[in-house]
């Protein structure tokens, strides 16, 4: 006992010893975790090495550890990150910046009735950066995809509120649908793009090959993309956050037309036999009088006008002076242990470029999902979009058209109806009507998930949705009908109904979690419900009442029409890997639709695809430098549909189609013939095979993907023309074949990453290629070979926008001579068979509209809270139609002088002899038909912006979490050798009323987080 009290003091000394050595050691490390874009990453583990002691990084990535020494040394793991160990090294503030690991990447991307990780993925699937276009503009969701996804081509837009053109991998079809499918959480979205609010999107996944296509099968020929709303996350604070933008635009072309002074002028150079003097007709006459010699129809009213020095701005005047874009978002999002929720509400105002050129959007979401107990959960996402296009836009044509000479009002303000005293009638009577133009869209998907509690991995869930589109266009004009008075009212609505019975099993097949396997089973069924009434009246003694008062008007009519479409589905779809590295995938789609005929109403769609990733062979895993490497191949069949009643006979009773039998006896309805039967009508069919190849080399600072895809589509559903004795104009059949091979590559680039500065660089491209294969099948001149079809533009072993036409080499000039049907200043073409004859004999093969390729190069700088994002796409090759004199409206005064033009049209006049195009007024070119044709190419800066997030501790005392402002700008700068509007929609020099300017923007915004 004495021994022992003997050796307790010493035992007590020590251990107290050692606890004043490690208060004195310990010390508190505080710090932020961040990605290589410098954001926080929540949930990440910090353990100091060697003990039990760690936390959590806070939602931020901020953390805050006592550690035992000064010395220590913490562990930091994320998924889908590499592991990192960091010394302290009497630190007190460690921030460390964690690489992605594409070996762990848990990234996940939304394919048909289900996610995958995006390493386990065997198809050519993309994903949207929707980061990089967070402070752009854009009033649509796939504005974020023009030019950022390789092998997706999305169209530019000229006017407020309006959808793009969408097309992936190229067209592959005749006269199909030729409509992108869109998929919103899980079930076809038909509506406009633009009811749906970008603000309210998390992820934009596009499946491109049709292995991952055929999962949809008879409607998946076209691309699918894949649109996911947000959500709440469990256990998460509520959030509530606020975001507004204000966007100045203009013409990315200040285009004008001809002045009072300029339009004179211009006069003489049409008569330039008068104008000017002979020979060379360079010289001005100096006796030239405007009304007497240029050939206008003078009168009283042009007299004056010429006397009063009238000089009216008609085209400026059909403009708004300053379009814009108002943004406001507001949204609150959390969770508890079970229940999630997204609640949003959003306000966008459009003023276009051209006069009531207006849309505003109303929009609403909530989505819920709740875990009811360890087997259900239930959910519902629900939307509404709201948008107003009332207003009608004037004629942009009769803008261009009216000359300076005249102005559109009387002195006392009343309108004039034919200023120029011949048929073009006042553009701003247009503008007059009162008009209501309301499109209304809500949709509700409602779910119940159900893991079958005696079988693990076994679920059911249903997936049930609603999607109603109502649209109220309503309008009267006092200047309608010639004057007499107009008013019309249209309802139509659209009901889209759908179900999904989908049944998954996840499991493992050995004990050792090798072999992994997934099986689904999908039936569902889809019924789109159509109707539509339209009652109109004319000459009207009162419009005060407007369309509310049709029933004044002396001579109504009243159509209606409806129509249901439906589809059904079966579909089983088997996915398996070994160990991760060896992936396999298949499945089939049996469809059914209602617009073929009995015999042809179910199509089959197989697929397979397999992957290989050799990263994770023994012989590279421990490589550093490789942490991707993955070989990837497909094979799928996708189908195509038709219009509801291809395969049926249909009949149509119109005013058009009454008869009146015997004298004084009223008008009596008839049914006529409209569409003939097609019994054999069935699907298009497309099957095509990818070849892929997805890296990531030296910590995931150089990643991308490469896919090669031939596919070949058949019975190509084409509209046949029919001789006139049949009463009907065409037949819709199955024709010919057509081949569509692409390269697509995507490469991302991290040059610098320090925990300060990130710089991202990637670059994507891509080419597609079509060709017509077959067509009809028939030799109807006898040369041993299929006909092409000339009319129709479709000529076998070119593309489908192979342009034939004839080789232009100059303009015919003063002193030629010319063929019959030519003048000077006509345009002169190559006699490519010799015989002094220029026909349709010499039309050859000058080019085709489709692209010869498209890249796009992003370009992302993080400097501390400062980033700075730039986004350039390029569209190269494929020619376009660019004449400036072309359509008919440029004649719409009998005499063509009397219209007036735009002042940016290079064209022939005696001293002007090297022009591009034509001397006005050359209807035709002997019994040539020709339009001029131009390269489309061009490189655009699309996307520039600024941003600042304000430093977290200041911005917390006043309660914020996150705060950024942002200056951008679209479309500043585009490099191009085309003429005209815009290269990218294809609007050039001509007169046309869909020839609109692409707009540019400076834009401010503002992001609250609370």
């Amino acid at each position: 006992m004495k021994k022992t009290l003997t050796y307790l003091p010493k035992g007590c000394l020590l251990i107290a010893a050692y606890l004043w050595s490690f208060s004195v050691l310990a010390q508190n490390v505080t710090g932020k975790v961040t990605d290589e874009n410098g954001q926080g990453i929540p949930g990440t583990s910090i353990l100091e090495k060697g003990t039990r002691t760690g936390v959590t990084a806070s939602a931020d990535g901020t953390f805050s550890l006592k550690v035992s020494s000064s010395k220590a040394v913490l562990i930091l793991t994320s998924v889908g990150y590499k592991s990192k160990e960091v010394e302290v090294n009497n630190r007190t503030v460690v921030n460390v910046v964690l690489d992605s690991d594409a070996s762990q990447l848990s990234e996940v991307v939304v394919v048909g009735y289900g996610t995958q990780k995006k390493k386990d993925l065997t198809g050519a699937v993309a994903s949207v950066n929707l980061k990089q276009f967070e402070d752009s503009p854009n009033t649509n969701i796939f504005q974020s995809l023009q030019g950022s996804v390789a092998g997706v081509t999305v169209g530019q837009t000229a006017t407020a509120g309006t959808d793009p053109t969408l097309t992936v991998r190229g067209r592959s079809t005749l006269g199909g649908n030729q409509s992108v499918l869109i998929i919103l959480d899980g079930s076809i979205y038909r509506g406009n793009f633009t009811d749906l609010n970008p603000a309210d999107i998390q992820s934009v996944d596009v499946l491109k090959d049709p292995s991952s296509k055929a999962i949809y099968g008879a409607q998946a020929a076209n691309g699918i993309i894949m649109v996911t709303s947000k959500k709440g996350k469990s256990n998460q604070k509520t959030e509530v956050s606020y975001s507004t933008f204000y966007s100045m635009q203009s013409p990315i072309q200040n285009r004008r037309t001809l002045n009072r002074a300029e339009f004179i002028e211009n006069a003489r150079n049409e008569a330039y036999t008068k104008g000017f003097l002979p020979p060379g007709f360079t010289t001005p006459n100096p006796d030239f009088n405007y009304l007497r010699d240029s050939g206008i129809a003078a009168n009283a009213d042009l007299t004056n006008s010429i006397n009063n020095g009238t000089d009216f701005n008609w085209f400026a005047a059909g403009q708004n002076a300053n379009p814009y874009i108002v943004d406001h978002q507001l949204s609150v999002k959390g969770g508890s242990e079970k229940t999630t929720y997204f609640l949003s509400a959003g306000y966008t105002d459009q003023l276009g470029w051209i006069l009531n050129d207006n849309y505003t959007r109303n929009s609403v979401r909530l989505n819920i999902d709740t875990q009811v107990n360890d087997w259900l959960k239930v959910g519902v996402n629900t939307f509404g979009a709201f948008s107003d296009r009332s207003g009608v836009s004037p004629n942009l044509e009769t803008f261009v058209l009216m000359n300076p000479l005249f102005t559109p009002t009387k002195a006392d303000g009343s309108f004039i109806i034919n200023p120029t005293g011949g048929s073009l009638v006042n553009p701003f009577l247009q503008v007059q009507a009162d008009d209501l133009n309301k499109q209304n869209n809500i949709g509700a998907q409602a779910y119940i998930s159900i893991d079958i509690p005696w079988v693990k991995g076994l679920n059911y869930r249903l997936n049930y949705n609603n999607n109603l589109r109502w649209n109220n266009f309503f309008n009267s004009n006092k200047f309608g009908a010639n004057g007499a008075g107009s008013a019309t009212k249209t309802n139509n609505s659209t009901y889209d109904t759908a179900y999904d019975h989908i049944l998954s099993y996840d499991t493992f097949l050995d004990k050792s979690h090798f072999h992994n396997l997934k099986a689904t089973l999908v039936y569902g069924r889809n019924r789109i419900e159509n109707e539509t009434t339209t009652a109109s009246a004319t000459q009207f003694t009162n419009l005060t009442l407007g369309y509310n008062n049709i029933g004044a008007g002396t001579i109504p009519l009243v159509s209606s029409g409806g129509y249901n479409e439906a589809f059904v589905s079966t579909t089983a779809r088997v996915i398996y890997d070994f160990k991760g590295k060896y992936l396999f995938n298949a499945s089939i789609r049996r469809d059914g639709h209602s617009a073929f005929s009995p015999n042809n109403k179910i199509g089959y769609f197989p697929a397979v695809s397999a992957g290989w990733v050799i990263s994770e062979e023994s012989f590279l895993a421990n490589n550093p430098k490789i942490n991707l490497l993955k070989i990837r191949g497909s094979y799928g069949l996708n189908g195509n549909t038709s219009t509801r009643y291809s395969a049926q006979q249909i009949y149509v009773s119109n005013v058009a189609n009454q008869y009146v039998f015997g004298d004084g006896g009223t008008p009596v309805n008839s049914f006529a013939l409209s569409t003939l039967i097609s019994p054999d009508l069935t699907w298009e069919k497309t099957a095509g095979a990818n070849i892929g190849l997805d890296f990531g080399f030296l910590n995931n600072r150089i990643e991308g993907s490469i896919d090669y895809y031939n596919s070949t589509t058949k019975d190509l559903i084409y509209d046949r023309a029919l001789s006139a004795t049949t009463g009907v104009n065409s037949i819709r059949l199955n024709i010919g074949e057509i081949l569509n091979t692409g390269l697509e590559f995507n490469v991302n680039f991290i040059p610098v990453r320090t925990q300060n500065l990130t710089w991202n660089f990637g670059v994507n491209f891509s080419t597609n290629n079509n060709k017509i294969v077959r067509l009809t099948g028939e030799d109807n001149n006898g040369d041993g070979r299929e006909d092409d079809l000339i009319q129709n533009n479709f000529f076998i072993g070119k593309s489908i926008g192979a342009i034939y036409t004839y080789e232009q080499i100059g303009l015919h000039q003063l002193g030629d001579a010319l063929p019959a049907g030519y003048t000077p200043g006509s345009y002169k073409f190559k006699d490519q068979n010799g015989d002094n004859i220029i026909d349709e004999k010499d039309r050859v093969f000058i080019g085709r509209r489709e692209a010869n390729y498209q890249f796009g190069i992003t370009n992302n700088i993080t400097y501390k809270n400062f980033s700075l994002r730039m986004f350039i796409n390029s569209v190269q090759g494929g020619l376009g139609e660019n004449d400036p004199w072309g359509g008919t409206a440029f004649y719409g005064n009998t005499n063509y002088v009397a219209s007036n033009r735009f002042n940016d049209i290079d064209y022939w006049t005696p001293s002007n002899p090297n022009a591009e195009y034509a001397k006005a007024g050359i209807v035709t070119n002997g019994n040539v038909n020709f339009t001029p044709f131009r390269d489309r190419s061009f490189v655009r800066l699309q996307d520039v912006s600024l941003a600042y997030t304000f430093n977290k501790g200041l911005i917390k005392k006043v309660g914020l979490s996150n705060v950024k402002l942002y200056v951008s700008g679209k479309n500043l700068a585009t490099w191009t050798a085309w003429k005209g509007w815009d290269p990218e929609t294809g609007a050039g020099l001509g007169i046309s009323q869909i020839g609109l300017p692409v707009m540019k923007s400076f834009n401010v915004g503002l992001d609250l987080v609370f």
